[in-house]
């Protein structure tokens, strides 16, 4: 029997979860059913439940895959001379996943998600792991940034890091509300609140 690749793996795991999402945003977390979820990815029950056993691994599977499309761009940031312009572009690229993703109303979704997980522990077992990578890895740049005079030193690396992701997390809810949010101006106020004093926005 020949062994299914991992590009194949990914592209079906990803198919259910897209499709799973359409019918989220459709119809809402609780009231979708997985033969919702079977039938709008066009694919057999063994099929989908061969990768998935519920909704909420499918919900947890999409955080983590958000999470696996910018560990390169995370370890970028963490390599670079300019932590603090890094930290920036890291900002302005997340925001902007977030704008193509509401084509597929993820914010929706995730909001749903969010809920879900307060009492799922299994599922808030698995957001919690994403957040705590995305609070380490950004607490590393940012006392990278302190050290080269960028951010001031006094301040608690942890505290700014859980600042910065709450602006992430913190418009991916205001998507939810209110699709039609100026996400260029959101970066752009984002992106001058981290400027130093002094330096061009």
């Amino acid at each position: 029997m020949p062994k299914v690749s991992q590009q194949h793996t990914a592209a079906r795991r990803q198919q259910i979860i897209d499709a799973a999402y359409r019918c989220f945003a459709r119809k809402g977390f609780h009231q979708t059913t997985m033969r919702d979820i079977y039938e709008e990815a066009s694919l057999s029950p063994g099929a989908v439940y061969h990768y998935f056993e519920g909704k909420h691994e499918i919900i947890a599977a999409s955080f983590d895959f958000d999470y696996q499309r910018s560990v390169d761009l995370f370890d970028a940031a963490v390599a670079s001379d300019d932590p603090l312009q890094s930290l920036v572009d890291l900002l302005s690229f997340l925001f902007n996943g977030l704008k193509s993703a509401a084509e597929l109303s993820a914010g929706r979704v995730n909001v749903q998600g969010w809920a879900e997980a307060l009492v799922n522990p299994p599922l808030l077992d698995a957001i919690r792991q994403v957040l705590e990578t995305y609070r380490a890895t950004t607490a590393q740049i940012i006392r990278q940034a302190q050290a080269k005079g960028q951010i001031e030193e006094k301040l608690d690396a942890r505290a700014v890091s859980n600042t910065l992701i709450s602006l992430y997390y913190g418009l991916e809810l205001q998507l939810a509300l209110d699709p039609q949010l100026d996400v260029d101006a959101y970066a752009d106020a984002v992106r001058a609140l981290l400027k130093p004093a002094g330096q061009p926005s």
